[in-house]
């Protein structure tokens, strides 16, 4: 990492000693927050999102049951945070893998289920306290539980230096090198102090530099971008910009990763903020949007269903069926035999019912336990 791109950035670097005594740069940001040019352009987009993401936050008010956005839009949101650290999973392999709940899950698979506990377990916390370090140590010790890199100091923060850089390549020949370890803690400290200080700057805007900030600090040894993600939605929840997780904002990041990446990076080097605000209230805006025709989409669906079985006999179960479909529109016998409560061949009739009503249908007739899908669920909420 060179010092000379560093020359009017938001921080300084410093050369420090290695293990093997060699030499090295790394970069120490400066704290938040940073002065901002409030352009023309930049008030125009900040607006646009402001009521791109009211819009959203106000459907919640209407749904008949919180879950039925929440848990496929969380979902949504963690696999494309994964996909940004190299995961390739589909939206359907992790359908299928909740839908066949003993099925041993994969590496891939449960890096999205540690995910989506890690912002369930924060939004659970921050209903009583504020955001502070020691939530972010037990986020972390939630994502990496069982996952690649759970042998890396889950929880705690790092006490090696890390870089970002190829697989293969030295600290010295990094593209960037976050803080030394002994700086790592008091940078950490004194961006909680930020985001729980009230200040004139809009929300959204102190998001974006939240999540900036982070990334630069890199306090981890992995999972620093799901965490520095995660991060973004309990932010945005603990300030009532939102009321559920309905953003999946990772999605937007994932479409334009390199534009991220080289934003987060420039960003420090020339102390410009202003060109990764506009792109991260670009992101808000666009998923805001998407997740609003989806939501509409979604609870139109729910409501043709309910009315083409409310005159079965046991309609309540077949409704609590249908619900769930809207959360992961796969589905077993066993796994509605479990939804209900009941036994296997009434729920083998409940199941077979629904695919009478074209709502369900059959994916896997060579496979012994059989899995219907709701495509017309499925269509909506699958990657684009």
């Amino acid at each position: 990492m060179e010092a000379e791109n560093y020359k009017n950035a938001f921080g300084k670097v410093m050369q420090v000693d290695g293990v093997n005594g060699d030499q090295y740069n790394v970069f120490i940001p400066n704290p938040l927050p940073p002065n901002i040019e409030f352009d023309e352009e930049l008030v125009l987009i900040l607006s646009r999102a402001e009521e791109k993401l009211g819009k959203l936050s106000g459907i919640c008010l209407t749904l008949p049951s919180p879950n039925l956005l929440i848990i496929p839009y969380l979902r949504k949101e963690a696999i494309m945070s994964t996909r940004i650290e190299g995961t390739r999973i589909s939206m359907q392999e992790v359908l299928l893998s909740e839908a066949k709940e003993k099925e041993e899950k994969t590496k891939d698979a449960q890096e999205v289920v540690n995910y989506i506990n890690t912002v369930n377990y924060a939004l659970t916390k921050i209903e009583k306290s504020p955001i502070n370090v020691e939530l972010i140590k037990e986020m972390h010790k939630v994502l990496m539980e069982g996952v690649r890199g759970d042998e890396k100091a889950p929880g705690e923060f790092r006490e090696v230096q890390n870089w970002i850089g190829s697989e293969l390549s030295k600290v010295s020949d990094a593209n960037f090198v976050p803080p030394n370890p002994e700086a790592v803690p008091k940078l950490m400290e004194d961006l909680i102090e930020y985001l729980n200080t009230e200040h004139n700057v809009p929300v959204l805007v102190r998001c974006a530099l939240m999540h900036y900030q982070f990334e630069t600090i890199h306090p981890f040894c992995d999972g620093n971008g799901r965490i520095g993600r995660s991060l973004i939605t309990v932010y945005l929840c603990k300030k009532k910009k939102i009321i559920k997780p309905l953003l999946y904002i990772s999605e937007f990041f994932e479409k334009h990763r390199l534009e991220y990446n080289e934003l987060l990076l420039k960003t420090g080097q020339t102390g410009k903020f202003e060109g990764w605000i506009k792109f991260f209230l670009k992101a808000v805006e666009v998923q805001s949007e998407d997740a609003s025709v989806r939501a509409h989409k979604l609870l139109y669906l729910r409501e043709s269903y309910r009315k083409r079985v409310q005159r079965e006999a046991q309609s309540s179960d077949i409704l609590n069926i249908i619900d769930y479909l809207f959360s992961n529109p796969f589905i077993t016998v066993k796994k509605a035999q479990h939804i209900l409560d009941v036994t296997y061949p009434t729920g083998k009739k409940y199941v077979e019912k629904l695919a009478e009503y074209e709502i369900l249908k059959e994916t896997n007739r060579l496979q012994r336990e059989k899995t219907f899908v709701a495509y017309e669920i499925y269509e909506i909420i699958k990657d684009i």
